[in-house]
């Protein structure tokens, strides 16, 4: 029996989780997501699903925003460990 399909409710938390992180890095540099689009290199019609949870990322691109947040590859995770840190 494949049991692969348990695998997804953990990928949409967890991509919520990035996209949370993400908004919130933005806000606290002050950027419009349009301005954030530019930095990471994505189009800025994409940025609403990226934070919203619903864009599947490639390591590139979670590499650009890492650069363009100045922020290292795993920070972006960082909010997921505090969260799992507190239960």
């Amino acid at each position: 029996m494949d049991e692969g399909h348990e695998v997804w409710p953990i990928i949409r938390r967890e991509r919520k989780r990035l996209g949370q992180r993400l908004r919130e890095l933005r806000a606290e540099r002050g950027l419009t997501q349009e301005q954030a689009a530019e930095l990471i290199g994505i189009h800025p019609k994409y940025m609403p699903r990226v934070e919203a949870g619903r864009a599947n990322l490639t390591v590139d691109t979670l590499i650009a925003a890492s650069v363009a947040y100045e922020v290292t590859l795993s920070d972006l995770f960082s909010g997921a460990h505090k969260e799992d840190a507190a239960r």
